[in-house]
């Protein structure tokens, strides 16, 4: 998570970095995945209210209800599955870094978008938690700049509050999350351990 490089510019590192809070950005997911679960729960009683109506539609007129419904039913579990895998796939496709030199939001399934801020362009910052996000310990901020459409949204991301704090020390040129390097001893050869341990 922390020192890592990026490939974009020399010298940048990556100081901080999250994927959105999972049930905090699949709100309709879970709601989705409730109606699924409602459909599989009801599907024979459904199955049966079509076989008893299927005798007066039938003397009305030829519609093959309990096949249409069968059907429709299989449609929609199909549909919501999809979704739901899109969902979660999207979810996983999302990720928000903190470098020492700008914020960045990569997205996207099929298109892969990146849009980033540089920390001297930042005029603003705005957090955002209403009570379902603050249950998930999650949250929105917006990030301000200086033009009209330079404004960058991280959706749904874990402890806002931290996230903004460490964003706030990088604008002010602290050292956030960098771990100091240790020296490394020189590792010593296989003959010269075998001495030291069998030494008379």
């Amino acid at each position: 998570m922390f020192n890592r490089k990026t490939n974009s510019n020399p010298g940048e590192r990556v100081v901080f970095q999250t994927r959105p809070r999972f049930l905090a950005n699949l709100k309709s997911t879970i709601l989705k995945l409730i109606i699924l679960l409602l459909i599989f729960y009801f599907f024979r009683s459904i199955m049966a209210v079509s076989i008893s109506l299927q005798e007066y539609v039938v003397q009305m007129v030829q519609i093959p209800l309990i096949q249409a419904t069968f059907y429709i039913l299989l449609l929609i579990i199909a549909l919501l599955l999809l979704s739901i895998i899109l969902d979660v796939v999207s979810w996983r496709r999302k990720k928000y870094q903190l470098t020492n030199q700008r914020v960045i939001v990569k997205k996207g399934l099929i298109r892969r978008k990146k849009s980033y801020i540089h920390y001297s362009k930042i005029q603003d910052i705005d957090v955002y938690q209403g009570i379902i996000d603050r249950i998930f310990s999650a949250g929105d901020i917006e990030i301000y700049g200086g033009h009209e459409h330079t404004n960058i949204l991280l959706k749904d991301i874990p402890n806002p509050r931290e996230v903004e704090d460490i964003i706030d020390r990088v604008m002010v040129g602290e050292e956030v999350g960098f771990k100091p390097q240790r020296s490394k001893t020189p590792k010593k050869s296989i003959i010269e351990e075998y001495d030291q341990k069998f030494k008379r």
